[in-house]
């Protein structure tokens, strides 16, 4: 069994609901043939405005139906634990469900479960570096992404809110852009702990923690980022990563092919 490892990262931002409860989580990545660790974190809103954590409450996990796995909410309103992973590589949903056993109220809601190859190749791709303010780039992009997803699995990264990115694919699949899981450039940290019976929790610390790092230690055929700012290759190189950078950006490394534009990527290639 391969060595599991998941990567997402839970805000306080509308990820679905029922009710008054809020129920928050991203997309996951993990390998195949294990097991995912699986994050998600439960509010109440009463009060409008604010809302909070709901903590001993019971959250149940399940892959496209299959068997359930539950868990209960920390004081932070966190829920974590552990999902048996497909062998097969592909995308997958992840339910997520809590129901207030006192009043009825229900949350549920549905994430995509990418499982990869973790010996596939894969890229990188800043997100909020593709031209959604120029439709005439789209094209290009469109054809420069597509033959990297040819030969490699492509992960998306961005610094907007969980609460967009459902959105987020909408706009990716309606642009012709390949699909992939899209997880923010931080996550909070979290580490698995075993309780009685071997039964596994994730803990959920509150500081931020880079991804890329810990996902090269699953994918580690993850070797290149695309880009068009300095921040967004910085991080790439400092994960070790190749970087295209597309434009004029001024990056301090020697392993960074350029690319003038879409067209010129489409063109070149990386």
């Amino acid at each position: 069994m391969r060595k599991c490892c998941v990567f997402l990262l839970c805000l306080p931002a509308l990820g679905g609901c029922g009710g008054h409860y809020i129920l928050t989580a991203t997309d996951t990545l993990a390998p195949a043939g294990g097991e995912a660790p699986v994050v998600c974190r439960l509010q109440r809103n009463d009060f409008f405005v604010l809302a909070l954590a709901v903590d001993k409450a019971l959250v149940r996990y399940s892959i496209n139906g299959g068997p359930m796995r539950g868990v209960y909410t920390d004081e932070l309103g966190y829920a974590g634990t552990t999902v048996n992973v497909p062998e097969e590589p592909g995308l997958y949903r992840l339910l997520i469900e809590h129901t207030d056993w006192e009043t009825g109220d229900e949350a549920a809601v549905e994430k995509p479960l990418y499982v990869w190859d973790p010996d596939k190749p894969a890229v990188a791709v800043d997100m909020d570096c593709l031209p959604w303010l120029w439709p005439a780039a789209f094209p290009h992009a469109r054809t420069a992404l597509q033959k990297l997803a040819g030969d490699a699995n492509v992960l998306y990264l961005t610094r907007q809110s969980a609460s967009r990115h459902e959105r987020a694919h909408a706009r990716l699949r309606a642009a012709g852009f390949p699909d992939g899981p899209i997880l923010m450039w931080q996550r909070q940290r979290w580490h698995i702990v075993r309780g009685k019976y071997g039964i596994p929790r994730i803990v959920v610390e509150s500081r931020l923690v880079n991804q890329l790092p810990l996902i090269k230690k699953t994918f580690a055929n993850l070797k290149t980022g695309v880009c068009d700012s300095s921040l967004a290759a910085k991080a790439f190189v400092e994960a070790g990563m190749d970087v295209v950078v597309i434009g004029g950006a001024e990056v301090k490394a020697g392993n960074v092919t350029r690319r003038q534009s879409w067209k010129d990527l489409a063109e070149k290639g990386p």
